[in-house]
């Protein structure tokens, strides 16, 4: 939705191979285990944003069922999402098992959760980007769509990456 969340295209998704991955996610568990009691705003944060986001998920898989399926350029196949730390801290914080690997390995790479019948993780588990990225078609559907959808969805797209900054900060404070 907004331009500040797309990350620059100079820049390589991090964790690109399985070992960094893995490290990465070892080092976020390992804080979450020592600093757990520090770590409950984070938590509590965390499962908050977790509520907005499961809140707007019928919303975006009624819209992917009306565009996605027809699209000549889906998006799953030719952008370049991967998962921040952010999303890595959401998961964690949450207790979610992260997938097996980054999502990409390098810029021109296709996403490995990909496939034909969509994406093969769940949504709660998919990296931000594949939330609040509307294709243009999505965005005027929804627009047209009135009842003041397009607006409501907006509105918990802008709280939910306020909430996943707020629960970055709480747990960078929390291990500090």
């Amino acid at each position: 939705m907004q331009a500040q969340d797309a990350a620059p295209p100079s820049l390589s998704p991090p964790w690109r191979s399985v070992a960094a991955w893995q490290e990465a996610n070892a080092s976020i568990d390992f804080h979450l285990k020592r600093y757990y009691s520090q770590l409950k705003a984070a938590m509590q944060i965390a499962r908050q944003t977790r509520e907005r986001l499961e809140s707007v998920f019928p919303l975006l898989d009624e819209i992917c069922r009306q565009t996605c399926p027809w699209c000549p350029d889906p998006c799953c196949l030719t952008a370049s999402p991967w998962y921040d730390f952010r999303d890595l801290v959401f998961l964690h914080l949450n207790g979610l098992a992260p997938p097996p690997a980054q999502a990409i390995d390098s810029l021109k790479a296709t996403c490995r959760y990909a496939s034909l019948r969509g994406c093969t993780l769940p949504r709660i588990a998919r990296p931000w980007i594949c939330t609040w990225y509307l294709c243009p078609v999505q965005s005027r559907r929804l627009r047209k769509a009135g009842n003041g959808r397009w607006g409501q969805l907006g509105g918990m797209l802008t709280e939910i990456k306020n909430s996943r900054r707020q629960m970055e900060d709480a747990f960078i404070r929390g291990i500090s």
